[in-house]
C-alpha cells in the first residue's frame, strides 16, 4: 500500500535535493561564492534529510505493522546496504577528503531496520524519541557532539543519533496522518509519484550527472 501524501512529500524532497545539490556543485567548481555553513544554505539540506527520514518512519506503518515483514526488510535494507556501500566508495575516490562514512543512505538503512523493530512498539517508540530530543535540544549532546567524537570531515554526515528521531516522529505520526481526510484521500500527481517511488535510483544517479556536467561547462568556460 502506498499514502499518496507520502509519495507527494518524498517527491519534493527529491527536487530540493536536486537543487541543493547542483548549488553545492556549483559552489565547490568555484562556479558560486555562497556560504553553505549557515542561514538558508544551513538548514535547506538538514530540512531535506528530517523529510526523507520522517517518510521512512512513516512507510514503515504500511509494511511492518501489525508483524514486521521480514522478507520485505531483508530486500530493502540489502539494496539500501548496496547502495550505500556504492556511495562510500564513490566519494571516497572523488572526494578523498570528505567521502561519505555515514550518509543519509547508511541512516535510512539504520533508521529503517531500527524503526521496523519499534513500530509495533509505539509507547516505546515515544520515549526513545522524547530522551532524544531531550538530548538533543536540551541537555545539548546534539550533532556536534557527535562531530567531536567522530572527528572526520564528510560531505554528507547524517549520523542515527540524533536523527533516527525523525524516523519515530513519522513512525508515530504517519498512521494517524494517513487516516485524515485530506491527507487519506490525497492522489499524488504523476510527476511527484515518479519522483518519490523512484528516489533511491535518482539519489544515485543525479550527482554523477550534476557534478559530471557542470564539470564540463566549467573546463570549457
Amino acid at each position: 500500500m502506498r499514502a499518496g501524501y507520502l509519495d507527494s512529500l518524498r517527491g519534493m524532497a527529491v527536487i530540493w535535493m536536486i537543487i541543493f545539490h547542483l548549488c553545492y556543485d556549483m559552489k565547490m567548481l568555484g562556479m558560486l561564492d555562497w556560504d553553505f555553513s549557515q542561514g538558508f544554505w544551513y538548514a535547506f539540506p538538514r530540512v531535506i534529510a528530517f523529510t526523507f527520514l520522517f517518510c521512512v518512519g512513516a512507510s514503515l506503518n504500511f509494511t511492518h505493522t501489525p508483524a514486521i515483514n521480514w522478507k520485505s526488510l531483508g530486500k530493502r535494507s540489502f539494496k539500501l546496504g548496496l547502495s550505500a556501500i556504492a556511495v562510500s566508495i564513490g566519494t571516497y575516490f572523488i572526494f578523498p577528503t570528505q567521502w561519505v562514512f555515514f550518509g543519509t543512505l547508511q541512516c535510512i538503512l539504520v533508521g529503517s531496520i531500527l524503526g521496523a523493530l519499534l513500530v509495533n512498539h509505539r509507547k516505546l517508540a515515544f520515549i526513545i524519541m522524547i530522551v532524544i530530543m531531550f538530548l538533543q535540544y536540551v541537555a545539548g549532546y546534539d550533532i556536534k557532539w557527535v562531530s567531536s567524537i567522530v572527528q572526520r570531515p564528510s560531505m554528507d554526515f547524517i549520523p542515527i543519533y540524533p536523527w533516527f528521531w525523525a524516523v519515530l516522529l513519522g513512525i508515530l505520526s504517519g498512521q494517524h496522518l494517513s487516516k485524515t481526510r485530506q491527507l487519506g484521500s490525497l492522489e499524488a500527481p504523476r510527476f511527484l509519484k515518479f519522483l518519490g517511488t523512484h528516489s533511491l535510483k535518482i539519489y544515485l544517479l543525479h550527482q554523477p550527472v550534476i557534478y559530471g556536467t557542470l564539470w564540463v561547462i566549467s573546463s570549457v568556460i
